[in-house]
């Protein structure tokens, strides 16, 4: 049975809810080479809109692409990297509001500033990690029409299947749908290493009109009875084209945390990405 996200609260905290998206996909085996030069170290933004709940950042400093693999522990890691002594701002119209520091480098704050169409600018100032700034276009919120998930067996897997419907407004749009398994009896710590699955979708051969898909989520393993939340987010076009790179490279922590490959980024002086999309979210039992 599908549940808001206003509901959501109640499984995963605001805190988890950026995690999960930032930490998605897989994490490479490191490259056994010698003698590569270290980048300066500069500041990485991640940012998500919670419904309900405001705007939460994820700031981290970079580090070296080959300084996380496999064996890494994440929640060591993130707290190694975390920056807990910025000020964070976000500034729109003729308001600034100052984000309050959480835990884990995420800072959070803005409720219900955040609307469809309104500039906002990012201002993140640490006093040993220097400074960044981006600016961000809220895109309109599309929200789901229908959705439904259930388990889907191959004959030599079992998958989670997922059918959704939405109305596409008129003019380009970009759909991001995330796919996760949840657990309300997992820790958080537990979560800090997520297997997101991520489907992007344009509407070029849809604009303007219902669509319906059903695609099944690959490379990973459901049970009967286990909880998949199901996430969908209408995002710009820059944000579609990082996202696509992410995927394509497998390089997760890139996303957060290590040296960029040639991604694409609106964080002058940083790394990441800062966007404002508010995603229409469901969470299903598989039956």
């Amino acid at each position: 049975m599908g549940l808001r996200f206003n509901k959501l609260h109640q499984i995963t905290a605001p805190l988890v809810g950026l995690i999960l998206v930032v930490l998605g996909g897989c994490i490479p085996d490191p490259l056994e080479v010698d003698d590569i030069p270290s980048l300066p170290v500069k500041l990485v933004i991640s940012s998500q809109v919670l419904p309900g709940q405001g705007l939460s950042v994820l700031v981290t400093k970079s580090i070296g692409a080959l300084d996380a693999g496999w064996g890494s522990e994440l929640e060591p890691l993130l707290r190694e990297i975390a920056v807990d002594d910025a000020v964070v701002t976000l500034t729109y119209g003729n308001q600034v509001d100052t984000l309050a520091y959480q835990e884990y480098g995420v800072y959070a704050g803005a409720d219900g500033a955040i609307q469809s169409g309104q500039l906002y600018e990012l201002k993140v100032i640490s006093a040993r990690w220097g400074s960044v700034r981006a600016t961000a276009i809220a895109p309109e919120p599309v929200v789901f029409q229908t959705a439904s998930a259930k388990l889907y067996l191959t004959g030599f897997d079992s998958l989670a299947s997922v059918t959704y419907g939405i109305t596409d407004p008129p003019g380009p749009n970009w759909y991001m749908i995330n796919v996760q398994k949840i657990s309300t009896e997992t820790p958080i710590d537990r979560y800090l290493n997520p297997r997101v699955f991520t489907r992007l979708v344009r509407d070029t051969a849809f604009n303007g009109q219902p669509f319906e898909e059903t695609f099944n989520v690959i490379f990973q393993d459901y049970s009967l009875g286990d909880t998949a939340l199901v996430t969908l987010s209408n995002i710009s076009e820059e944000y579609f084209r990082y996202l696509s790179l992410r995927n394509d490279s497998r390089y997760s922590l890139a996303g957060f945390a290590s040296e960029p490959l040639n991604f694409p980024s609106n964080v002058q002086g940083g790394y990441g990405y800062f966007n404002l999309h508010v995603p229409d979210a469901r969470v299903f039992v598989l039956e």
